[in-house]
């Protein structure tokens, strides 16, 4: 059978590699994605909280401002000077106004003017100076600071003055909460110190930037950005519309994805801002993808090499059994199967239904062979050992202690409703009776044998106790017997024995008994120590000496042969055996080798004396060698000279009629078989003569003698080499050239052109 293509094997690895690449393909894009949201949510959080440090340290700053500018207003000197019209030469309280703001006005805080501005006086006091001395150009944007609502607050300018935004304003009132304040305190920051504190922050959170409550910018690292309006960018829209004081977002900014983290300050309503761009991030994201892709790649690449080996291991087997199935038919179309399983599938199925069949069969013909093995036992032809370890399939584990052999024999048909044509069947009526009256764990398999029933019976009871059990039972059988049938049978028993030895002797005794009836009556019980007290000394033949003596010569062999009777005549003549025994067992030799001529269909002129002559010549040898000759020369020889004869002949006349319908019929599609069927000889054995007589097989003869043919139809006629390779029964002209090539040692183009 063609050997499938491993359709399992495909699957099975196919399989392998989904289970390994799947969890894999699975873990590594979890993993990817669960570490760069990770990283984004690590970084976005540093963003924060780098953002409020950055709240935390302007406002600090804010507030140390805050708190000075209101000490400032507290002493009673400041507070009455706002309701004074200070001049130049008021040079006390202008120096005490100077003490208040050196006190502010300190380097670490960036501060850069601080400004007393006395709405009901009109007069402003700076540290440069009083009024005209001090910054007289800064009075409109103060006048515009003391119009904004609010006591306290913190501003980036105002428009109305050029240059405002570039610094940052606190802005506190006198009175603080008053609706007409008496003057105000204006801290002027310098925007480099918020710039500064911007800038240190840039390269951890990218662009950052922080909006007045307008949206105008007053802090960036870039200059040219201080006051531009950032209300109209669509990026900083969510940060503008939302009332939440922290959040973050992601938006697009020129095309590039970044995220926006801003704080809104309840302090001031200012609004911190940091821009930072997801490309950092990406790049970050993408180094995790590439690790994780090569991990993962490293992971299918081993799984791909396991899964190969493991599948061809795991595989194995199934291949073992397909290929060990393969000789077995299926009932369904195997190239309908659906893979290898499928077939193994189908063929156990087989298998199974076969033995079942098989088994049913061997049941129905356990009793034929229990029967048999019977046979063998009562003629003596199997050893009692190789018979013991068939107790089993008797159902029994062990022989009884006490045994004996029991022969039933019909009396008289005379006078019954049968006759002597049912004498078969009554004897098999009779056998199932027994069977059935015996139990099946007393006995072995009772027998038909000649014109016989016998049984052997065991027991576990000894002497009289024995005997007594034997006769009831048979009394039982003789009246079952009687009553079903209304025949009359006679019971011969013989002596009681322990050993299957013994059991062709008791089967002598048994069937002597029925002999000795005669003069008793019908419906004898009989025991043969009864009826002839003293044991005879039976000599028995050697059947099996004999046997093989049958064998050596049905084989040919006169090697065989001779060994053969050399070995049953010494039998024969044991030491033991009295005169008696031996003119018996020679006259019985005799006897049985004339049978053996004609089963072998063989004239007694073969053996150039008649019967008399025969039976004299025997009787007047003197010694074993002279017996050993004379068997040899008047039977061994003649009966294997003849033998010879006719196998010579036979073989002779199967290989020619083979030979001749290869002749006849070489383009045919000739076989083996086809020919043995016709000269009705079994191949096995006609393929064995054919060799023999020719020296070579069937197959190699017929493609001799075809290619023979191809030869002279090459060099005679103008055939095709495709037409004689279909005239010789070939498949294509390929095989007939390969062929033609190996035996002649050319291509049949190259043979013909030499011719």
């Amino acid at each position: 059978m063609r050997f499938r293509s491993p359709s399992y094997l495909k699957k099975l690895m196919l399989f392998s590699i989904l289970i390994g690449t799947l969890p894999v393909i699975l873990l590594g894009t979890f993993a990817y994605y669960n570490s760069s949201r990770t990283v984004q949510e690590k970084v976005n959080e540093g963003n924060k909280q780098l953002l409020q440090q950055m709240q935390m340290r302007v406002e600090q700053t804010l507030k140390t401002i805050d708190n000075s500018a209101t000490q400032l207003l507290q002493p009673p000197a400041v507070t009455r000077a706002f309701d004074t019209a200070i001049t130049n030469q008021d040079f006390e309280m202008v120096h005490e106004l100077y003490k208040g703001i050196s006190m502010i006005q300190t380097y670490e805080l960036g501060i850069k003017d601080v400004f007393l501005f006395s709405l009901n006086k009109n007069w402003i006091v700076t540290s440069s100076g009083v009024n005209e001395y001090s910054s007289p150009e800064f009075r409109p944007q103060l006048e515009a600071f003391s119009r904004i609502p609010g006591g306290s607050f913190w501003t980036s300018g105002s428009e109305e003055v050029p240059g405002a935004y570039q610094s940052i304003y606190f802005v506190k009132k006198y009175p603080l909460n008053a609706v007409n304040p008496k003057g105000i305190i204006c801290v002027m920051l310098s925007s480099d110190v918020m710039r500064e504190l911007v800038a240190n922050q840039n390269g951890k959170l990218g662009s950052t930037m922080i909006l007045d409550h307008a949206g105008h910018v007053i802090a960036h690292r870039d200059r040219s950005q201080l006051g531009t309006s950032m209300s109209n960018q669509h990026y900083l829209q969510p940060l503008l519309e939302t009332k939440e004081a922290l959040g973050q977002y992601a938006t697009e900014l020129d095309g590039e994805e970044v995220t926006i983290t801003y704080r809104k300050s309840s302090y001031n309503g200012w609004s911190y801002v940091s821009i930072a761009s997801n490309e950092q991030m990406n790049e970050q994201n993408k180094l995790i993808g590439w690790i994780t892709l090569l991990v993962c790649l490293g992971i299918l690449l081993v799984t791909l090499v396991l899964a190969w080996f493991g599948s061809k291991r795991m595989y194995s087997p199934i291949r073992s059994i397909y290929a060990a199935l393969s000789s077995i038919p299926s009932a369904g179309n195997e190239e309908e199967a659906n893979g290898e399983l499928q077939v193994i599938g189908e063929r156990v199925d087989y298998l199974i239904k076969n033995q079942s069949l098989i088994m049913n069969e061997l049941k129905g013909q356990q009793v034929q062979l229990k029967e048999f093995f019977m046979q063998k036992l009562f003629s003596g032809t199997i050893h009692p050992a190789d018979f013991e370890e068939k107790l089993s399939l008797y159902g029994l584990e062990k022989l009884w202690p006490t045994m004996c052999v029991v022969a039933l024999q019909i009396d008289s048909l005379k006078d019954t409703r049968f006759d002597e044509s049912n004498r078969d069947l009554l004897m098999f009526a009779i056998n199932n009776i027994v069977g059935e009256l015996v139990l099946a764990e007393m006995r072995l398999v009772p027998i038909v044998k000649s014109d016989c029933q016998v049984t052997l019976i065991g027991s576990v009871k000894e002497g009289a106790e024995f005997k007594e059990h034997i006769f009831t039972l048979c009394d039982e059988i003789q009246k079952a017997i009687h009553q079903y049938l209304d025949i009359k049978v006679s019971i011969g028993i013989s002596r009681p024995f322990s050993l299957l030895a013994a059991t062709q002797q008791a089967l002598h005794e048994a069937m002597t008994s029925l002999k000795i009836r005669v003069g008793l009556g019908q419906e004898s019980i009989l025991f043969i120590e009864d009826v002839q007290p003293q044991r005879s000394n039976l000599s028995m033949f050697p059947q099996g000496g004999e046997q093989a003596l049958f064998d050596a010569i049905r084989a040919g062999s006169l090697d065989q042969a001779e060994l053969a009777l050399k070995h049953l005549i010494g039998e024969l003549f044991q030491p033991s055996a009295q005169h008696k025994d031996y003119q018996l067992s020679l006259m019985r030799l005799l006897v049985d080798l004339l049978k053996f001529g004609q089963e072998l269909s063989i004239p007694l002129d073969r053996t150039a004396e008649d019967e008399a002559s025969l039976i004299q010549s025997l009787f007047k040898l003197r010694n074993v060698k002279e017996m050993e000759n004379w068997f040899g020369s008047m039977f061994v020889q003649p009966y294997l000279e003849e033998l010879e004869n006719r196998r010579e002949s036979q073989f002779r006349h199967i290989s020619e009629a083979v030979i001749d319908m290869i002749h006849r019929e070489f383009d045919s599609e000739l076989t083996l078989e086809i020919c043995s069927s016709r000269i009705n000889y079994h191949p096995h054995y006609v393929s064995r003569v054919f060799r023999q007589e020719t020296g070579i097989n069937f197959g190699d003869y017929l493609m001799q003698y075809r290619i023979d043919t191809a030869k002279k139809w090459l060099k005679e006629s103008d055939m095709k080499i495709a037409e004689i390779a279909d005239r010789l029964q070939y498949n294509n002209s390929a095989n007939f050239i390969r062929s033609f090539r190996k035996m002649i040692g050319m291509t049949p183009g190259q043979y013909r052109e030499e011719g």
